[in-house]
């Protein structure tokens, strides 16, 4: 692809608060816009935030071969249906947004763009900014992975060639939630596409990373049950109620939910889920499924009112009549999704780690997410076919989990490594990881990234 887009995305300033009272000037080069991307005959247009590493100071000059040489952090928020500017202002982005009457933004020490470049896109269509441009409302939206996929690879391929000195960064597509089924059919995309594309058109695509997410339907809501009565959500009673004889209106129950996906009846199976998360968590007085410890969910609100500013959207270059959609497994772009959305994408992973020689892959997940936590993760990875070799897939069942701990009576987490496979557990931290456990969540990625050995010890004494 030839570079002969204008550069019109650059981003400087960005307003201060909710409140629009004053400007922060970006420290770092940033661009945000649209990516443009063709979709059913029609003119897709995906948001994208970028943010060069602070290795780089925007005002300072730059050495383009070293900028070549950083990482690039792809990150997708998951819903269906949330924007990843959420995870920009909430989780791992430059800035935070203050949740009380100020609205301040203020910079975020355990930014992921420290020393790596950062991406946040919104997507699929009808996500944050993202849109088909001219359909207002939006009447597009995808149905499955494949096509988002598509459109995403378009738009990835459209922002490069308007900025191609990020060409060549070792590219790691991270996600979380929602995102579990995301990011792997993203990559392997990219790494479908790479085969077709000239030298100069491919990407250089060398991992991926999940955060806590929605891969297994049957077995995540099997494991979401058993985990709320684990900890005294629910009681026997409840729990078998739940599994097996929910007598209510409609069927409720877990063996109900099973017969409908074995059978593909997928929008049956989406609404019992649903009711099941819905049921058991007000069984145990209405807890956040995402955070267990917790009886509310993290207030999004402060995040909406300053996309929704008539200022922000200048700085981004977003019309001012553009709406940020923001919907977390609900709306429109979830609806379109319930067939992806009730299906196992766990064969995706077994692609990727089987490609041993090309890439790496990180799951990490939390103890206090009950959606999709650590034993989802684990389950999911223990039955896995992982490796062509099945001596290696035995060996992942034996390999004993080390701690991660720095000093040794800090404990960041729990560790397997096996091959191009990194399993992390995060102990204390709900859902929404680089929330909960910011400076842990960073270290750790920058470690996988950049190969760094964690500072772990075996429990078993040999």
């Amino acid at each position: 692809m030839k570079n002969n887009i204008d550069i019109d995305d650059i981003v400087e300033t960005i307003p201060a608060s909710t409140k629009n009272i004053g400007l922060i000037k970006l420290n770092v080069r940033s661009f945000a816009g649209y990516a443009e991307a063709n979709y059913k005959e029609k003119e897709a247009q995906l948001f994208y935030w970028f943010f060069e590493s602070q290795k780089f100071h925007a005002d300072q000059s730059r050495n383009k071969e070293e900028i070549g040489k950083t990482p690039l952090i792809i990150w997708l928020n998951g819903g269906p249906g949330s924007p990843s500017t959420l995870g920009l202002f909430l989780e791992n982005g430059p800035y935070k947004i203050q949740d009380d009457s100020s609205g301040e933004l203020i910079e975020n020490k355990y930014s992921w763009n420290k020393e790596a470049h950062v991406m946040y896109w919104d997507q699929p269509i009808g996500t944050g900014y993202s849109n088909i441009k001219g359909e207002v409302p939006e009447t597009t939206f995808v149905e499955s992975e494949d096509e988002l996929s598509e459109i995403f690879y378009q738009a990835l391929q459209y922002f490069l060639s308007k900025h191609p000195e990020y060409r060549s960064c070792p590219l790691f597509v991270t996600g979380e939630s929602y995102g579990g089924k995301y990011v792997p059919n993203i990559a392997m995309k990219i790494h479908d596409k790479n085969s077709a594309e000239t030298e100069e058109d491919k990407i250089n695509l060398k991992g991926i990373a999940v955060g806590d997410g929605w891969i297994d339907a049957k077995l995540q809501m099997k494991v979401y049950i058993d985990y709320a009565y684990t900890l005294g959500y629910l009681d026997a009673f409840q729990k078998d109620e739940t599994l097996y004889n929910y007598e209510g209106e409609t069927p409720n129950n877990y063996k109900d939910f099973c017969i409908a996906l074995d059978n593909k009846k997928w929008h049956h199976a989406y609404n019992i889920s649903n009711n099941i998360v819905e049921n058991v968590s007000a069984l145990g007085g209405n807890f956040n499924p995402y955070d267990i410890r917790s009886f509310s969910e993290i207030s999004m609100e402060s995040v909406r009112t300053y996309m929704e500013l008539p200022a922000v959207k200048k700085a981004l270059h977003i019309q001012e009549d553009q709406k940020w959609n923001c919907a977390d497994n609900k709306g429109p772009v979830a609806d379109n999704l319930i067939e992806d959305n009730m299906q196992n994408s766990s064969p995706k992973y077994s692609e990727f780690i089987k490609n041993e020689d090309l890439y790496k892959v990180l799951m990490y997940t939390a103890t206090f997410d009950t959606a999709c936590g650590s034993l989802s993760t684990e389950l999911i990875l223990y039955n896995l076919n992982k490796w062509n070799n099945s001596e290696d897939n035995d060996a992942w069942k034996k390999l004993h989990r080390e701690i991660w701990a720095q000093p040794s009576n800090n404990v960041k987490g729990f560790i397997k490594q096996y091959k191009n496979l990194t399993q992390i557990v995060l102990p204390n931290s709900g859902h929404q990881v680089p929330y909960f456990k910011p400076e842990i969540s960073r270290d750790m990625i920058y470690k996988w990234i950049s190969e760094e050995k964690f500072p772990t010890y075996s429990p078993i004494q040999k």
